[in-house]
């Protein structure tokens, strides 16, 4: 019986396999998240991130160090884009650079 069992999980991990040319072809890569450069002033709408609104009216999420700025602060954020994000409120910038803006 353990011999039946045996052979039957061994064919079942073999047939489930995808041969490798298949899984090849449909593999994607995902495109290099954007870089854009935003800016406005910190506020405190912000959910689970820092938020900033923006000069075009927007509203910017910020995931990394905002080098000791804080909400009213006016700043120039360059970031990457998030593909995805839990700050769960506007467009999410992973912050690359930030300056005191005029």
């Amino acid at each position: 019986m353990c011999g039946i069992l045996l052979i039957t999980f061994a064919f079942a991990l073999c047939g489930a396999r995808t041969p490798p040319s298949a899984a090849f072809e449909h593999q994607t890569t995902e495109p290099q998240s954007q870089s854009m450069t935003v800016t406005g002033k910190l506020t405190n709408e912000g959910v689970e991130c820092k938020a900033m609104r923006g000069d075009d009216g927007k509203l910017y999420t910020l995931t990394g160090d905002l080098k000791g700025f804080r909400t009213g602060d006016r700043v120039k954020v360059t970031g990457r884009i998030a593909e995805m994000s839990t700050c769960m409120q506007g467009t999410t910038l992973g912050v690359e650079k930030i300056e005191r803006a005029k």
